[in-house]
């Protein structure tokens, strides 16, 4: 398994509607200024606002495709490039989390692709709790890996295990 650490030094940003709370607030944690709505499905939309409300989050960006973007090497040739990658916590005690999330829309529940991702983020997550960060990447030492797949067709109600998984509350949208 092959895993590369790094944020993109910068997005590229067409002109498209800024992604919003359903108050209209802009979204406040995200590592960039302007999120484009246009990069998100309507799942999607709702696990980064989540995310963005979440009181444990420090901050969140969405992942795109591409060679020079986060990505995952699972045992098939095809990289997976997870939706969101998130910093949680404190950089205190206890340690802040770098948590990745892919969201599967209820729709693909049970497919290959989603039971492939699940079982690379489950060995992901294993070998995320074993290696420090100064191994996989600088700046990242003292520092927990998780990569969860968030099914909506799976969990009863996917805002508490997101929830669960940032390491508190979740905030309503």
């Amino acid at each position: 398994m092959t895993v590369t650490v790094e944020i993109p030094s910068a997005i590229e940003v067409r002109r498209t509607k800024r992604l919003t709370h359903e108050d209209y607030s802009r979204v406040e944690k995200s590592l960039f200024d302007y999120v484009p709505e246009a990069d998100f499905n309507s799942y999607e939309k709702k696990v980064a606002l989540v995310i963005d409300r979440h009181p444990e989050v420090l901050w969140w960006y969405r992942n795109k495709v591409g060679a020079e973007n986060f990505y995952v090497q699972g045992f098939k040739k095809g990289r997976i490039y997870p939706d969101f990658v998130t910093q949680n916590g404190r950089d205190e005690k206890p340690i802040a989390r770098v948590v990745v999330i892919e969201s599967k829309g209820q729709h693909l529940e049970g497919n290959r692709d989603t039971t492939y991702k699940k079982k690379i983020a489950d060995r992901f997550e294993e070998v995320g709790r074993k290696v420090s960060w100064q191994e996989l990447g600088e700046g990242f030492d003292k520092q927990q890996f998780r990569f969860q797949v968030i099914d909506e067709g799976v969990f009863e109600n996917w805002r508490d295990k997101l929830g669960e998984i940032l390491g508190g509350t979740v905030l309503t949208t």
